[in-house]
């Protein structure tokens, strides 16, 4: 039995293949492509090569099989250009290849039924090399999808070894608790273990080009670092509903490389001249000072951390969005090596500096000491700990290498795991006059 789960919720069940005899169909209709279809992909309206979809007679499997069998009689390669063109035009990563295709799906059979639309998403995904497979319940078809990053808060089923995440129909979503689901992937696809790739969920070398009207100027001042930007509420749109990933994979993509030259540009002068306490304290007071604070759930109404870029254009954010960018501003600006810091409820950073003296709340990772930086503990300097943590053995995850603004990853070398050791704490800080806590 394969297990099916939502990361750290419910586990379900997936049944085994139904055993009902299979019928004898006739073969279908030939299949063929005739000019463009329009779709919409986020307000924008798009145009791919047309083609006639199956029509999927029943969610029973011997039905599922004989419409992907009329499905092979096609050559899709128009389809797969004509998506692909627009995926590099667009600058789409693997997600939004896969929501690309679902819209696309969406424009082709607004009038279908999700079991045509799936099944037509699951042929195009499969041609274009990705590893995708398919499974039904007694209703419907869902895509499993694997990718490279762990995902969290999305239900998936564990396949030889692979987590498989559900994706449904965008207009048919529905899956009761006791929902049982069957493996359904057509005889014809390659059960071997290199049946495609897994799709990336991080922005590298590439610039998410898609919009739907002017930017928007956002600017902050902290008093000592001033920053003005540009900001696309069309990307913001898309990224409001991206998968939930561990911290380092947001503060290693790079959404919109431009937004990022721009930020680094403007901080480097500002930051010239200063020792790396200095630059590190000045841009934590910064990340500290100039957002407000609201928790995921009454902003967003469930958990979410943002990208470097939608820090600019959100109001508030919390502490593990505060940590993102702070771990983004002081690897790329300063070339320091920054570590994600959990504690039970909390998120914050730590900081390996080489040319500071600076003691305070900290712990040993290897032979190497990190300093404690806390983005939402409102005026607090680098190495200072909230108090009810400072006993407390946190969880670490290292950062991934930096892609810098011209797509060449910086010279931050790749952490390997060691066991983590917590330093005594080297300064005693007084209970009264605390700086103020924000988690």
């Amino acid at each position: 039995m394969i297990v099916f789960c939502l990361c750290l919720g419910v586990a379900f069940s997936l049944g085994a293949v139904d055993s009902e005899p299979p019928l004898v169909q006739e073969a279908g209709a030939a299949i063929t492509l005739d000019n463009e279809v329009a779709f919409s992909f986020y307000g924008n309206s798009l145009h791919a090569a047309r083609m006639r979809p199956v029509k999927v007679a029943s969610v029973r499997e011997h039905d599922v099989f004989s419409a992907w069998r009329d499905y092979q009689k096609v050559d899709l390669s128009p389809v797969l250009a004509s998506l692909g063109e627009l995926s590099d035009s667009l600058g789409l990563n693997d997600w939004f290849v896969l929501e690309l295709v679902r819209n696309y799906a969406d424009g082709l059979l607004p009038s279908g039924t999700a079991m045509d639309r799936v099944l037509l998403e699951y042929y195009v995904l499969s041609s274009m090399g990705y590893d995708i497979k398919l499974a039904r319940s007694d209703h419907q078809l869902i895509l499993l999808v694997p990718f490279e990053q762990e995902v969290y808060e999305h239900y998936f089923i564990h396949i030889d070894g692979k987590d498989y995440y559900l994706i449904y129909d965008n207009l048919d979503s529905n899956l009761s608790e006791k929902s049982v689901l069957y493996p359904c992937d057509p005889p014809s696809i390659n059960k071997g273990a290199d049946r495609g790739r897994s799709l990336g969920l991080l922005f590298e070398n590439k610039a998410l080009n898609v919009s739907t009207g002017d930017d928007w100027l956002c600017d902050f001042d902290d008093g000592m670092i001033h920053v003005s930007c540009m900001v696309s509420p069309c990307v913001m749109r898309m990224l409001r509903d991206y998968p939930l990933m561990d911290l380092q994979c947001y503060a290693t993509s790079v959404v919109l490389p431009q937004f990022h030259a721009a930020i680094e540009e403007q901080l480097m002068p500002q930051l010239e001249g200063m020792s790396q306490c200095d630059a590190a304290d000045a841009l934590l007071h910064f990340v500290q000072s100039v957002f407000g604070y609201e928790t995921d759930t009454i902003q967003f109404g469930r958990e979410k951390v943002n990208f470097v870029e939608e820090n600019f254009y959100y109001d508030n954010n919390d502490c593990d969005d505060r940590s993102v960018l702070f771990a983004y501003l002081v690897s790329s600006l300063l070339g320091l090596d920054v570590q994600f810091v959990h504690y039970p409820g909390h998120d914050c950073t730590a900081v390996r500096f080489t040319e500071c003296n600076t003691r305070g709340n900290g712990y040993y990772y290897g032979d190497d000491y990190y300093l404690i930086c806390d983005p939402s503990y409102i005026g607090a300097p680098i190495g200072r700990c909230m108090p009810r943590f400072r006993s407390v053995k946190p969880a670490v995850k290292t950062m991934l290498p930096i892609l810098a603004s011209d797509g060449k990853t910086t010279p931050l070398e790749p952490r390997l795991d060691r066991k983590l050791f917590v330093a005594d704490i080297s300064v005693n800080l007084p209970e009264q006059g605390e700086p103020q806590q924000q988690e």
